[in-house]
């Protein structure tokens, strides 16, 4: 295929894309999604942080925190990468099926190299020798992910099946957590039963992706995986440089506080996830069709990415103000007692969610169609580090209200340089100036 093909290919999958289902119904869809994601685990949370207790709890926590690494650095990226790449081969089966052997076939090499490096983690770290048993049933989620193809259904806008599958590997361990996990010792079996759920959506998006004819034989190839890889390298360092002010802290308080201080942070982390919900997955929507717009209709990409950053501001701030004046009688109610120190915690984490989506917002439908994906994996790089070295100086002294400042410290700066950048771009700025004109 020449390259005047291929434009018009990708010209005609955007205008495909206009026409698809209205961006209210997958907005509805995902948002649907969101909620039973977090609300399914929300109805075992407070379960278990009166099961397992603060410490317990937090060892959980710290057990989840070190899979999600393994989980980072298999996906690769691809859960951004992956969409985009849909969208360019959208209508071709062939291509579509290569592409999803090639994504599969250098997840699972990462899948190794994850495991080699768990077991240098457990061989050093003397807080995951520790709670081993745990840290290795939160593994499965690792291993989950690397067959799991929920990439495909949101490249083809598949919201509905998308959130479908989702909510099904769910809600079919929402029962066993009230089962099983009765005592402080049953931390394995609760990690287990959690890491179970990516698994089953795995499975489902599996069966999804090859009802709809899109999954045929392997088409294993070294060139076209290593391709993936480098296509999904500016994504994976954003998504990495994310770990280092979210996930790392949760890490860094066990290393430098107590199990006490990550259990307080985990469960205010989890709340504020909840009150999240809606704003993270207006970026998430508006991700496939601003990549595709901004193929022949700059204009109405740009519209969309303000109507995007307005709803997400309006959004946020009423969530932060709702929490800041509630946050203790929210944190006594669902997590119970041992959890009053909390509150604080989750007031500074949603105030950094008011400059997190909104330079999660400009990062992705700004910057990167406008060629700028390097810079800003290296502006959320350098916040990343930054947030590390803040927290340890502050966790120390300050616990997990220590470790809740240092990111919102990361969120305002990462914000604070994507403005200037984009304000600072004559392409970028005449890109939003042009919604003045007639």
């Amino acid at each position: 295929m020449n390259k005047a093909q291929r434009s018009q290919r990708i010209a005609g999958t955007a205008s495909q894309m206009v026409q698809a289902p209205r961006l209210g119904r997958n907005l509805f869809a995902m948002i649907a999604w969101q909620i039973g994601n977090y609300l399914v685990p929300l109805a075992t949370f407070p379960y278990l942080t009166r099961m397992l207790g603060p410490t317990n709890f937090g060892i959980l926590g710290y057990a989840s925190a070190i899979a999600v690494y393994g989980v980072m650095w298999t996906d690769w990226g691809f859960n951004l990468s992956g969409p985009r790449a849909v969208v360019e081969c959208r209508g071709d089966k062939t291509a579509i099926n290569e592409l999803i052997w090639s994504v599969m076939f250098a997840k699972a090499l990462l899948c190794l190299v994850s495991l080699l490096a768990l077991g240098v983690t457990i061989r050093f770290d003397k807080h995951a020798a520790a709670v081993l048993p745990v840290v290795l049933t939160s593994w499965i989620a690792v291993v989950s992910n690397v067959f799991t193809l929920n990439w495909v259904l949101q490249g083809l806008e598949r919201f509905s099946l998308f959130a479908t599958v989702s909510l099904l590997g769910r809600l079919a361990t929402l029962p066993l957590i009230f089962v099983f996990v009765k005592s402080v010792d049953d931390i394995a079996i609760a990690a287990a039963i959690q890491a179970s759920a990516p698994f089953l959506t795995g499975f489902f998006s599996l069966l999804m992706v090859r009802k709809l004819g899109l999954l045929g034989r392997p088409t294993l190839a070294w060139r076209q995986a290593w391709r993936r890889l480098r296509q999904g390298v500016d994504m994976f360092l954003s998504t990495i440089s994310v770990s280092l002010f979210g996930v790392t802290n949760t890490v860094l308080l066990a290393a430098l506080g107590n199990p006490y201080q990550v259990g307080l942070y985990v469960a205010a982390d989890r709340i504020k996830t909840v009150g999240n919900m809606v704003p993270a997955q207006i970026n998430t929507v508006l991700y496939p069709r601003v990549s595709a717009l901004m193929l022949d209709r700059p204009r109405a990409g740009a519209k969309l990415t303000a109507l995007g950053a307005v709803a997400t501001l309006a959004i946020t701030g009423v969530g932060v103000l709702v929490v800041s004046m509630l946050s203790g009688y929210v944190t006594n109610v669902i997590l119970g007692r041992g959890f009053g120190e909390a509150a604080p915690v989750l007031t500074l984490l949603c105030l950094a969610t008011v400059f997190g989506n909104l330079a999660y917002l400009l990062g992705l439908q700004v910057l990167v169609p406008f060629k700028n994906g390097r810079l800003r994996s290296i502006v959320m790089l350098v916040a990343g580090f930054l947030n590390i070295g803040l927290s340890f100086v502050l966790i120390p002294h300050f616990g997990a209200r220590g470790a809740a400042w240092s990111f919102l410290v990361a969120e305002v700066v990462i914000f604070t340089v994507f403005v200037a950048v984009v304000w600072g771009s004559p392409r970028m700025r005449a890109h939003f100036t042009q919604l003045l004109r007639a």
